[in-house]
């Protein structure tokens, strides 16, 4: 880790530990979020139920980041991170589910083209975030892949869970910042 993004790094985890998220009131709710693709989810099943759900936003587009997190903890991000200079790429995930103790986001894998990207920092939420209530999620985190997206082509979001890997496409709204 550079020092750069060590002290961004820091500084990302200061402002998230020190600041609750406000709620917009012109932010999209959950089921609209998910009507209108900027969350995803991925689903394990076994045996046709539902073992494991990850519930996924792309946090760089400033619309999906301030409606997930909220806008003190979104500033945070985008000031101490995704505008440093790095070429971060951050998500957040709701995991939900029988398995969620077990969630690895070191199998959470970003895929565009023939790129593949690997997680490089992860950290837990301990902070109510937007979003987060308005689902019954065991856990929430922030990950980060250190590597540039093409907006204009879509992602493949795969995670490989104990039953095998399971998926979801996320294409970026033409509409988005």
């Amino acid at each position: 880790m550079t020092w750069s993004r060590r002290s961004a790094t820091l500084g990302l985890v200061a402002t998230l530990g020190l600041t609750p998220a406000p709620v917009g009131a012109q932010c999209p709710g959950w089921d609209e979020m998910l009507a209108d693709g900027t969350l995803v989810q991925i689903e394990a099943k076994i045996r046709g139920e539902i073992d494991l759900t990850l519930s996924i936003v792309y946090l760089n587009r400033p619309d999906g980041g301030r409606c997930t997190l909220g806008a003190t903890l979104y500033d945070g991000l985008e000031t101490n991170l995704l505008s440093a200079g790095l070429h971060v790429q951050a998500f957040w995930v709701g995991v939900s589910g029988r398995s969620s103790a077990e969630f690895v986001p070191e199998k959470l894998f970003v895929v565009q083209g023939d790129a593949e990207m690997a997680l490089a920092l992860k950290g837990a939420l301990d902070l109510d975030t937007r979003l987060g209530p308005q689902a019954e999620l065991d856990t929430e985190l922030l990950v980060f892949y250190e590597a540039e997206l093409d907006r204009n082509r879509p992602i493949r979001l795969i995670y490989l869970s104990e039953i095998g890997p399971v998926s979801a496409a996320y294409l970026f709204r033409a509409d988005a910042p």
